[in-house]
């Protein structure tokens, strides 16, 4: 998924996640429980909240790590 820095890339991480797994915008926004517009709001790097950004994350097989900001620590899975 790479190093997230705003909500924009956050997105896209997310997106191109999904689009691997076969997932399709839909069946992601089913299985978190909220609507489609949602999850392209989301995608796209809008405004949604971090509950639903941190169920999207793991819904598409990803993992979040906290890492210092200008660290150049690796994380590696």
């Amino acid at each position: 998924m790479g190093r997230a820095v705003d909500a924009a890339s956050l997105g896209r991480s997310i997106a191109d996640a999904r689009k691997e797994a076969a997932i399709t915008q839909q069946d992601l926004a089913v299985k978190l429980g909220v609507t489609r517009g949602t999850i392209v709001r989301l995608e796209a790097g809008g405004a949604v909240s971090v509950v639903v950004a941190m169920q999207a994350i793991r819904a598409v097989g990803r993992d979040v790590a906290l890492v210092p900001r200008f660290s150049k620590l690796e994380v590696r899975p």
